[in-house]
């Protein structure tokens, strides 16, 4: 038997390798090219950080009253933006990947909403919220992470996104490497103790001489008896049949998933399914639990079911909050509510 099993290696290798680098090319490689966005953006100075995001909520029907004015009062102060003749407030939080916006903070722009009487609010930040900022946000909109870069990148020069992607694409490729040298690595492993742990062949039985156990042919007064066969006209009973077995039960259909397994992967299939709705304007994730659609119409029954419909197919992101944004110029209220029990 040989020591080394080439095609257990080989397996093994071609396994990890492929699936490592289908992994880091298709998904993270998004996310890496998100998170080095960010931590550019988060070097900026404040008052260019604000332009910036003045300048991008412009395509989304939003005008600054006044962005110098505004950006005048510091960097604790709310700017004031009009949509359709509305008012809304925006606050700009800078900070590195560990700086966490906490839910305090968050409630403060809703209670300066609700004050100054403004149709909602924007909190947008380079670092991330904390877990309870989402039960505080009520009529507010989030931009962290992924809806922050979705949100700026078009308003990026050329040459500063060709070096994000760039530089996401090297970090990547060097990850793929390190994922192939480990999976070479325990393809070799795997090729030396497969054949150890494989049982040795058993001998093969030398049959015994014919005729070695078997009775002598002059031996019939050692013999056995050979039974009497029942007279003819004995009645015989019948045989018994048996029983049959119990007829399998048929499981549930269960709902088919849609789930590839990442969850940033399936936000975005999620958003891009929610955008294709009738009657929706645009979808994004304020947080990585709050769903946010924006409506071109007033939603109706069949729209919240079509949306929960589409949640369904994701087990771990159907129990997301939706958070449904009125039509511009409606007079409705945003509209919170969870599938499992809207």
């Amino acid at each position: 038997m040989s020591s080394f099993s080439l095609w257990s290696a080989a397996a093994v290798a071609l396994t990890i390798g492929l699936g490592s680098t289908a992994y880091l090319w298709s998904y993270r490689r998004h996310r890496t090219e998100v998170a080095t966005g960010i931590a550019g953006l988060a070097k900026m100075r404040w008052r260019e950080f604000a332009r910036l995001i003045v300048e991008a909520l412009r395509d989304r029907g939003f005008e600054a009253e006044s962005v110098e004015e505004s950006l005048a009062r510091g960097t604790q102060a709310e700017l004031r933006l009009l949509r359709a003749g509305k008012p809304w407030l925006l606050s700009c939080k800078l900070g590195d990947g560990d700086y966490k916006v906490p839910a305090a903070t968050v409630a403060e722009l809703a209670d300066a909403v609700r004050f100054h009487g403004a149709a909602g609010g924007l909190l947008v930040t380079t670092g991330r919220f904390d877990t309870n900022s989402e039960r505080v946000a009520d009529g507010l909109d989030l931009y962290s992470g992924e809806t922050l870069w979705e949100l700026v990148e078009p308003q990026l020069p050329a040459s500063t996104r060709h070096e994000i992607i760039a530089a996401a694409q090297k970090r990547s490729i060097q990850t793929i490497v390190a994922a192939w040298g480990a999976a070479i690595a325990l393809a070799l492993i795997v090729g030396f103790l497969v054949p150890q742990l494989l049982p040795d062949e058993a001998p093969t039985p030398t049959p015994a001489a014919a005729g070695t156990d078997a009775p002598a042919a002059g031996d019939g007064d050692d013999a056995p008896p050979a039974p009497t066969p029942p007279a003819a006209d004995t009645p015989q009973p019948a045989p018994v049949a048996p029983p049959a077995p119990p007829a399998p039960q048929q499981p549930a259909t269960p709902v088919p998933s849609a789930s590839t397994g990442d969850a940033d992967a399936d936000r975005a299939e999620v958003i891009r399914s929610a955008a294709r709705l009738p009657g929706t304007e645009r979808a994004l994730w304020s947080t990585a639990s709050n769903l946010l659609i924006y409506r071109l119409t007033e939603a109706q029954k069949q729209d919240v079911d079509a949306i929960c419909q589409l949640l369904e197919r994701y087990p771990e992101l159907r129990s997301s909050r939706v958070q449904l944004q009125p039509p511009p110029n409606s007079n409705s209220r945003v509209r919170f509510f969870q599938c499992k029990a809207y």
